[in-house]
């Protein structure tokens, strides 16, 4: 009996010979079973290579790959399915396909290109991809196996409208099994979300479903893999790892005895997976193995530091807190604590005389006392020059710490707090921060985050007795309003309704409603010069969420 064995990988966008290396990898442990191995969608380019698709050097690269891999398959009894970029041989459309190969005994016996291109949300792979037109059924080993790519089982999913839907081609074909390779980026509620449409197809085409995605964290995306294997009537059967490379082997005739085990995990757990490998995969694939992070002993820095901690190693992290004469003494204790409990190093380095000399030339440059705002400013920038000058001396990338809530807003000062590399926080709401922090303290048993950081009134200490709450409404009633207007579309019906209640509880007049919504509208210039931030909601600002800056609207 035919066995499928599903290669769940982390891999590395431009990296064509270091994915090969990996895939064969698999492969020679499994070459002499009878069978097939399943590797992810743009498994050699890695998912999603961009522009790179126009260099005539990668495609030259990525055909000696695919030819490597035919030959690796000559003299021995195992095929590979794997995802590639292909050619289009028309002389009409675009110059590429999302495709798939199946090789065995030295040949490609069976191409299949993606029917179905999404071009909504993060995705636009109509910019270099030409839909494929050719049969996704094919017969080998004695079996009719059935293939999907990523977004061609989602034309069944509600809510979504395409021209075609290649699932019905398989029902008509009435296939032993569906092989689905993916490349599908998590976000909250996605686990779900694939479930669901992966078990409608299999009860519509009346066969198993084996579903291979791939892990990694690539530019803002993070693939959290949890690859599954589902039976004919839809029901989960067996199921891979969460954010780690996992593999495993599926046996056509057991595959609806195999148990599945937990598939779920909590919203904080999944969280915290994957803001730590968006990071680590972010800084390591970019050739870093440092980062340092601006301490204020706020609840922000602090959950920044630990993700990159457990993301890292505490060695490779280093802190520098940047008291002011604003700054509360919790500023630098709790940053202490916090920072002893990780094991991180922390470095102090007070900003007040660089304040005073800044003022005072502004004063002598214009005649006026910098306004409450420009001061505010200047610490923030002086701080954010501190940790390039670390970056540019020890090659440490600067990690920025703001969140969702704060960047919706512009609570964010340009070439100052959002001086990084790149931002695990950008797409958590304050409240999720929070929920973060006590989840990291709860998981370790240990106030590694100490209470009197998740307690304080949340400030930025740019001026006298400043709080958030000054000019802002209660960040539980802030949330909800921005994840109405952001992505309220997107949201479950019971999600929509307790923001709705949550505001109308609160008494917040629709005024006070479109005052919240015009910030988040001015703001946009900020987030186009922000740096990368790790995807985790189902819009993120980003290449998630495309608005013009020179607008009125």
């Amino acid at each position: 009996m035919m066995k499928l064995f599903l290669a769940q990988l982390n891999f590395v966008v431009g990296d064509i010979e270091g994915n090969l290396k990996k895939i064969l990898t698999r492969y020679n442990e499994v070459k002499n079973e009878e069978g097939l191995l399943i590797c992810g969608e743009l498994a050699l380019t890695g998912y999603y290579p961009q522009d790179l698709i126009v260099k005539e050097s990668v495609m030259e690269r990525q055909r000696k790959a695919l030819n490597t891999i035919r030959e690796k398959t000559l003299s021995h009894t195992c095929g590979i399915v794997i995802g590639y970029i292909a050619k289009n041989q028309l002389p009409v459309g675009k110059k590429y396909h999302n495709a798939l190969a199946l090789m065995s005994k030295g040949a490609k016996v069976f191409e299949y290109h993606k029917r179905l291109l999404p071009t909504y949300n993060v995705f636009d792979e109509a910019r270099h991809f030409e839909p494929g037109k050719g049969s996704n059924v094919i017969r080998f080993n004695n079996k009719t196996l059935g293939f999907l790519i990523c977004e061609d089982a989602w034309s069944y999913a509600e809510g979504f409208r395409y021209w075609h839907d290649p699932v019905n081609e398989l029902a008509v074909n009435k296939p032993d099994v569906v092989i689905s390779i993916n490349a599908s980026p998590s976000n909250l509620g996605k686990m779900e979300e694939r479930l669901q449409v992966i078990g409608n197809v299999a009860r519509k085409v009346q066969a198993p479903v084996a579903y291979v995605n791939q892990i990694g964290g690539n530019d803002e995306l993070v693939f959290d893999g949890a690859s599954f294997v589902v039976d004919k009537k839809g029901d989960l059967v067996h199921r891979l790892k969460s954010f780690e490379e996992d593999f495993a082997e599926i046996d056509f005739g057991e595959v609806v005895k195999r148990a599945a085990g937990c598939w779920k995990i909590t919203e904080n757990e999944l969280l915290l997976k994957q803001t730590v490998l968006g990071i680590k995969d972010y800084v390591q694939k970019c050739g870093f193995s440092k980062v340092v992070i601006g301490s204020s002993g706020g609840i922000d820095s602090a959950v920044t530091i630990a993700i990159c901690a457990r993301a890292l190693g505490a060695e490779n992290v280093t802190a520098i807190t940047m008291p002011s004469r604003y700054s509360s003494s919790g500023s630098v204790s709790d940053s202490e604590v916090l920072c002893k409990n990780l094991g991180v190093r922390l470095l102090k380095a007070s900003i007040e005389q660089e304040f005073s000399i800044a003022v005072s030339r502004f004063e002598s440059m214009t005649g006026e006392m910098p306004s409450g705002l420009t001061r505010e400013n200047i610490q923030a920038r002086i701080r954010g020059r501190i940790l390039m000058e670390y970056s540019n001396h020890f090659g440490a990338l600067v990690i920025s710490t703001g969140n969702k809530s704060e960047m919706s807003v512009g609570y964010a000062t340009l070439y100052g707090d959002m001086n990084g590399g790149v931002n695990p926080l950008g797409d958590l709401y304050k409240m999720e921060v929070y929920g973060l922090a006590n989840f990291v303290n709860e998981e370790s048993g240990k106030s590694i985050i100490p209470k009197s950081i998740i307690e304080k009134a949340p400030s930025a200490e740019l001026s006298e007795d400043q709080k958030d709450s000054d000019s802002l409404p209660d960040y539980p009633i802030l949330d909800a309003i921005l994840k109405l207007y952001i992505e309220g579309d997107l949201l479950g019906a019971e999600e929509k309704e307790s923001c709705e209640q949550l505001i109308e509880r609160a008494n917040y007049s629709k005024s006070e409603i479109r005052r919240i919504h015009a910030m988040v509208d001015k703001a946009e210039f900020k987030r186009r010069q922000a740096p990368p931030i790790i995807r985790v909601q189902k819009r993120s600002f980003g290449m998630g969420r495309w608005l013009p800056v020179a607008a009125k609207y």
